[in-house]
Formats: C-alpha cells, structure tokens, sequence
C-alpha cells in the first residue's frame, strides 16, 4: 500500500470547505441532550467545562495537523502503516475502521431513539435503519464532493434551527449561572473529558487531509470548524442552564429538543417535530462521512472498489443496530462507543504524532550517519 496518495484534481476539495465538513462530522445527535451529562459532573460550572473540552479538542486538532503536516499526502491509513510497519499498522487500520463503524452505528441508533421517543413510539428499529442508510447511499456513492456539498447544505440546516433559540432566550435566568466556580478542578476536568465525547468526529481530518487542494490552508480552516462546533456548544449548554434548574437538567434527557416545545408559530403546533424531521439531514454527514472513510480504508488496503466497499460497510452498520432494541441496551452501547471515542480521538493522535516524530529523527540520524565518498 502506498503511504502518500494524490486524489485527481476533480476530486481534491478546496480548502475552506474544511470547516463545513469538520463542523458537519461534530454537530450530530449529541446537540440534542449532552447538557445532562455535563451538569451531573459540575453543576453550575458545566460551560467551563464545555470550554474546556473545546480547548482540547483544538489542541488534538493541532497535533493531527503537524501528524499530517509531516507527509506530502497521507492519511492516517498510510501513516500507520510507515510508522508501524504492515503488520502492526494494519492490525491498527482495522481498529480504527471498526471504530468508524461502531460510531456510525451509535449515531444512527441514537436517531432512531429520537424518532420513536418524539414521533413514531411504534416503528421498528430495522424499518428507520434501512431508510437511512439508504438515502446515505445515494451520496456516498456520488463520492467526497458530493459529500461536502451535502455538508454545506447540512451547515444552512443547522444554523437556521439554532437561530430559533433565540425565542427560549428571552426567558432564561441568569441566575442559574451562579454560583460560578463553584467545582473542583477534578470535577471539571471530568465534565470537560464527557464534554470531549460531544466533540469527537474532527479526527475524519485524518481521511480528508490528501484530498484538500490547499493543505496548508485546509488546517487552518479545520480549526474554524471546530470553533464554530464550540461556540455552538457554548450557546446551549448556557441556554439550557438559564432556563432550567440543575435538578431539572439533569433529569432532561432531551434538553436542546424540551427547550424548542416553548417555540409557538401561528402555523406550526409542535416545532419540536420539525426539529426531530430536519435533524436527519443534520447527522447524515457522520453518517456519509464515516461510511466514506471505511470504505477508503477498503480500497486502500485491498484494492475492492468503493460501491463494493460501501455496501458491505453500511450493510454491516445495519446489522449493529439490530441487536439494540431496548433504550437500556442502546443507552449501554452509547456509554461504551463513547469511551472509545475518547481514546481513538484524543489519546491515540498524541501518541501517534510522538511515534512520527521519532521515527522521522531516527531517519535524519541514519542519513547524515551515511558516509560520504570523497573524489
């Protein structure tokens, strides 16, 4: 397999695009309901550590930038397999591609959970599974362009939804803020770890890198995507901690969606329902994009061929959702892809950039150890 890849120029994507597609792979279902888990951990401090955990995500996506920032036109399956060698750095391939395929299936049941406990009390699991996957693959199959155009639509969706919470603001009370700096600083770095978890998905950077005309300029508009991520963020838990009491807030499983029921317009009666139908085209990004990387992965690794690669990979995603029938199982399985998460996205770029980094000095060594002949 060849460490560095160069996409045809009809494929490459331009830089500033990168923000929508970073943004897209963050923004998803947790949007709807991390406000309780934060506040479980530090109460009244929950936007520090909301700010905190966007710090860190920024930080890890500025050591994925120098990872890749390191090779002309790699990605995370090439580097792998040059810091690691074949066995092992295969063996770490498959790894993060089951990871891919894990998320993709927490994503898409944490949806369905939305729609049966908002709309559909009745639909079975496998019936809302099989409809999105297969409008996933429909644009999945027209490639990475056609996924960032869908990204772009996806960011309009997203910011027209968040400008209704205007109205919600105009009823909070600030005085849910305070005391502040009340928690330890365990109990918030703690809330900030959980708060990661709502900000994984800017390590797809890592597949999209090879294909940025501008790479350089493709890092930097990365970061912009993850700060729009984090203002966002920023915005609901405030939101969701001036319009509710601490003990209210952590019994809301649904905060961002319970606080949208107060939005009445004269020609809509539940907003909320509108809420819960456009967010579909809110997480198909995660969807798209994680399905892309993994049949990437496939392509790379064995040369299959991306419609091949892409049915197997959502066919599989498909058969994981399955087995989460109840809201206990799938409220499990969520716990355990979230723990993953937090390795597969903050520890193991840092470890993989130190590995980089040692390799690359062990080379320079053994190049100016390389005697010269002399005339």
């Amino acid at each position: 397999m060849q460490i560095n890849v160069y996409p045809k120029a009809s494929n490459q994507i331009p830089a500033y695009l990168f923000l929508f597609l970073i943004y897209s792979n963050q923004v998803g279902v947790g949007v709807l309901g991390f406000q309780r888990i934060i506040v479980k951990e530090t109460g009244y401090d929950a936007w520090i550590s909301v700010i905190l955990g966007g710090l860190a995500a920024h930080f890890v996506m500025w050591i994925i930038g120098r990872t890749l920032g390191r090779y002309p036109s790699s990605d995370l399956f090439g580097i792998n397999i040059d810091v690691f060698g074949k066995g092992i750095g295969s063996l770490l391939n498959y790894g993060y591609m089951l990871y891919y395929v894990m998320v993709t299936v927490r994503i898409l049941r944490d949806y369905i959970e939305v729609l049966q406990t908002w709309m559909f009390t009745e639909m079975a699991t496998w019936i809302a599974s099989a409809t999105i996957l297969g409008l996933a693959l429909y644009t999945i199959l027209g490639g990475i362009r056609v996924i960032t155009g869908y990204t772009f639509i996806s960011f309009l969706l997203t910011i027209g939804l968040i400008s209704f919470l205007y109205f919600p603001f105009e009823h909070s009370r600030w005085s849910y803020l305070f005391p502040i700096a009340n928690s330890t600083i365990p109990e918030l770095l703690e809330g900030a770890r959980r708060m990661s978890l709502s900000l994984t998905g800017f390590e797809i950077l890592y597949m999209l890198y090879p294909y940025a005309q501008n790479k350089e300029k493709s890092r930097v508009f990365s970061q912009y995507g993850a700060l729009l991520t984090n203002v966002i963020y920023l915005i609901l838990i405030v939101l969701a901690q001036t319009f509710f009491s601490r003990l209210q807030l952590e019994k809301t499983t649904w905060a961002t969606l319970t606080i949208q029921q107060m939005i009445h317009l004269p020609f809509i009666e539940r907003f909320e329902m509108i809420i819960v139908s456009i967010w579909l085209f809110v997480i198909m990004p995660n969807l798209m994009l994680f399905t892309w990387s993994v049949a990437r992965g496939f392509k790379r690794m064995h040369q299959w061929s991306h419609l091949k690669s892409t049915l197997i990979v959502l066919f599989v995603v498909f058969l994981g959702t399955l087995p989460l029938i109840t809201r206990e199982q799938a409220s499990a399985y969520s716990s355990f892809t979230s723990q993953v998460s937090f390795y597969c996205s903050f520890i193991y770029p840092i470890f993989l950039y130190l590995c980089v980094v040692i390799k690359n000095s062990r080379r320079k060594r053994g190049v100016e150890g390389v005697p010269h002949e002399t005339g």
